[in-house]
């Protein structure tokens, strides 16, 4: 049996029942986290370490006459002050497009651009003398709408023009689609930035050696990503740059953008300039205005449909503010531009995308990645419609959704992994729909209860994004513990932890002897980013390689102890023994003596590319993508319609997750999601006035806490995949997809008013209500 052949979709590699794939277990740096060991970045400074403080654009646009360093390189404890001249390499930190300086010297184009840095001998010293640090500038014009940036032809916020990308999706015939439609639903949708708010604001060091290269720890996604940022920074090949990622304390997305190259390319520079380590961490203000966010969406949607509730075409319009500077921001629209029309079958598409630069702070990638935008438009279109044919929203859906043997909006035929229909039966059932659908509409009075729904796909593997490929080194070492080495980082998903399962699975040893090494660019290879949840999918696959390699190896060994044949050696649990003889057996760790005694090397190292997706980039048709996860959310609300308040009453949640690695890992991610997605629909928005960000802080910017969050019940359905080990599909983002559609479309059910502005706050819903009660334009007035 070939390696290559046991690997992915649904083999079991032994033909077994699974003693640890499949089974909940605890993550492996659970321990550590709630004995509050020092493992984040932070804790782990070196003594007498130098602080770094940056400085800020003042203003959102404008150019830069002169930076006056002088008063703050007078004071004792300023060691250097750091601007763009010091940078020995290229100043650039930007993700895909070189659109942004690391540190501005001719123009700033967003309140989060850095003009300088200070570094003190201590924190205190390095925020002092910051703020001596005095920038002229000449005022330039501020763009914050993206509306108003495409439509300008007197101002250019980068040379290049105003929008970033323009991107399309066509299929079929939209002017037939319309005309084959009895009903049409037209309506525009806008979101709002999203901050992600993790628990560990940005920090990171950075440690010049005595042979010139340079060392930093930070928090952060992708170690490798990072390594070449900093490289070309300090002008240096990337084998003298050594970057290791600290234990992160969150991110969603956001230090995997270009906030981890500032902090680390910021303090290698200065630790080159002083000799001395050099630590940098933001504050909870620094880190809400400089990192990117979840980008603002303005969203046309107009939809038709057949008097029997076929849909027959959907045309939309897409446009994302992506801030002063690109960031990931095309990656976003393009995956929104592929689900704008949601899991259904539309046999006439037509899709146009647009990324655009504004003076606001920057938007990048961000959990979920386009999708809850394309989401939130695309479900609250099926609920107008479905009522316009007067049919049960979910009655409708059904007669719509994606089913083995269909196509997408890109053409894509699905094949028989597509579980949409399961979950969505599922929770209909679990929820209480159809009865609970009658009993709500009956309530009288001030509190309304309502309850709605909201189907979701989301697409596996990076696709249009690059290619996919991953590396992974797996050892066994003295008395039989196991440890792997993977480019992919941990940074609070468990998904390591997942890789561990796999491994113990394929090599028959307990979890506990299963441990991973840091993520550490002296020591792995580049395995691709740790973002579009490609950790457990994508790393798994690697993982699985090297370890089948290795168990190959075993059972050879085994296989000659036992007098058996290779096909009948078992290892479960750390017992080596032969199908035939169950009791006659050795210990797992005696096995690894008797190979090491041999020579047998116990280490193997395994690539992983995924096969290449193939789209057309002029329309959009083709696979973009190698397959995709389901899921289906049903909310039920209570509404004060006297204040417009929203408490939500519960969320019941269907996933096909093709196969669940760790079942409680895999809850504590939808679980995650809904509490996400529930402030993304009802409270968060990172608000900028005239390009300032006026909420940087946790004060006046409102996160769900235990408090908000109701029931969730959640259904694990697995229609295993080809992609993934043991049938795994991606699950890291697509819990926070479904959420705030299912939301707004369970308060549409209690109120009979429709929030396309989100987020769906008190004052939005109750001027929609009195609206609605005079009968007249009175919100249009007062809003």
């Amino acid at each position: 049996m070939s390696t290559e052949d046991t690997l992915g979709g649904t083999a079991n590699p032994r033909q077994e029942e699974l003693l640890v794939v499949g089974k909940r277990f605890v993550r492996l740096d659970s321990l550590n986290k709630v004995l509050g060991e020092p493992i984040y970045t932070s804790d782990t400074v070196p003594k007498h370490a130098l602080h770094m403080k940056i400085v800020r654009a003042q203003i959102p646009h404008g150019v830069i006459k002169c930076i006056d360093t002088s008063r703050a390189l007078r004071r004792r404890e300023v060691r250097a002050v750091i601007t763009a001249r010091d940078i020995p390499g290229i100043n650039t930190s930007a993700c895909m497009i070189p659109d942004r300086p690391l540190i501005s010297h001719e123009k700033v184009r967003s309140t989060g651009d850095i003009v300088a840095a200070v570094v003190a001998d201590n924190a205190i010293a390095a925020e002092d003398a910051a703020k001596l640090v005095k920038v002229k500038y000449e005022s330039l014009p501020i763009i914050t709408s993206p509306l108003e940036s495409m439509s300008v032809q007197t101002v250019k916020l980068h040379e290049s023009g105003n929008v970033v990308r323009h991107m399309k999706l066509t299929k079929g015939n939209v002017d037939e689609g319309f005309k084959q439609a009895d009903v049409v639903v037209e309506n525009t949708y806008s979101t709002q930035f999203q901050d992600a708010t993790p628990i560990e604001p940005e920090a990171g060091y950075a440690i010049s050696e005595r042979d010139g290269s340079v060392t930093v720890v930070a928090c952060m996604q992708n170690p490798h990503y990072v390594r070449g940022a900093v490289a070309r920074i300090l002008g240096k090949p990337e084998e003298e740059v050594r970057v290791i990622q600290a234990a992160t304390g969150g991110t969603f997305g956001t230090k995997s953008d270009e906030v981890a190259m500032d902090i680390c390319g910021l303090t290698a520079v200065a630790s080159l300039n002083t000799g001395k380590p050099v630590f940098l961490a933001y504050s909870r203000e620094e880190s809400m205005i400089m990192h990117s966010k979840r980008h603002p969406f303005i969203i046309k949607h107009k939809t038709g449909a057949t008097k029997d509730g076929k849909l027959t075409v959907a045309a939309v319009e897409l446009i994302a503010d992506t801030g002063a500077y690109a960031s990931n921001g095309p990656l976003v629209l393009v995956r929104a531009m592929f689900h704008a029309t949601g899991p259904y079958v539309i046999p006439n598409v037509k899709v146009d995308a647009y990324c655009v630069y504004t003076n606001n702070t920057i938007a990048g990638s961000f959990r979920g990645f386009g999708n809850p935008q394309a989401h939130f438009a695309a479900e609250s279109q099926m609920d107008e419609l479905a009522e316009k044919l007067a049919m049960d929203p979910l009655d409708f859906r059904f007669k719509n959704l994606l089913r083995p043997g269909t196509s997408t909006a890109t053409g894509q035929v699905l094949d028989e992994s597509v579980g949409l229909e399961d979950c969505a039966t599922k929770v209909r059932e679990a929820s209480g729909w159809d009865r609970k659908r009658k009993e709500y509409a009956s309530i009288q009075g001030r509190f309304k209860k309502g309850i709605g729904v909201a189907l979701l796909y989301h697409g596996n593997s990076i696709g249009p994004e690059g290619l996919d490929h991953t590396t992974a080194r797996v050892m066994i070492k003295r008395r039989g513990r196991v440890s792997f080495s993977i480019g992919l980082t941990e940074y609070g998903t468990g998904a390591r932890s997942g890789l561990a399962q796999i491994i113990a699975e394929i090599l028959g040893v307990p979890l506990a002897w299963v441990k991973d090494e840091v993520a550490d660019t002296a020591t792995t290879q580049d395995s691709g980013g740790t973002f579009a949840s490609r950790t457990t999918v994508m790393g798994g696959r690697a993982v699985s390689k090297a370890s089948q390699a290795l168990r190959e190896k075993l059972d050879t060994v085994a296989s000659e102890l036992l007098g058996c044949e290779l096909a009948q050696v078992r290892i479960k649990n750390g017992r080596v023994s032969s199908k035939i003889v169950a009791d006659n057996g050795i210990t797992f760790r005696e096995l690894v003596a008797e190979c090491q005694k041999r020579g047998v090397e116990l280490s193997e190292f395994a690539e992983f590319t995924a096969s290449g997706v193939a789209f057309d980039e002029g329309t959009g048709q083709g696979v973009p993508y190698l397959q995709y996860t389901f899921g289906a959310v049903i909310a039920e609300v209570e509404v004060d319609v006297s204040l417009g308040l929203v408490k939500p009453l519960k969320f019941t949640t269907a996933y096909d997750v093709g196969k669940a690695v760790n079942p409680l890992s895999l809850e504590g991610q939808i679980d995650g999601g809904v509490a996400q997605g529930l402030g993304y629909a009802l409270m968060e928005e990172l608000v900028h006035k005239n390009g300032i960000v006026v909420n940087p802080n946790l004060a006046d910017y409102y996160i769900p806490t235990s408090t908000d969050v109701p029931e969730v019940q959640s259904f694990i359905v697995e229609f295993p995949g080809k992609l993934g080990p043991y049938g795994a599909k991606a699950m890291g983002e697509p819990p926070v997809v479904a959420t705030a559609p299912a939301l707004l479309n369970a308060i549409y059910d209690a109120t009979g008013v429709r929030c396309k502005d989100l987020p769906a706050t008190p004052e939005k819903i109750l001027l929609q209500l009195k609206a609605k009660q005079d009968g007249q334009s009175w919100l249009r007035r007062f809003w």
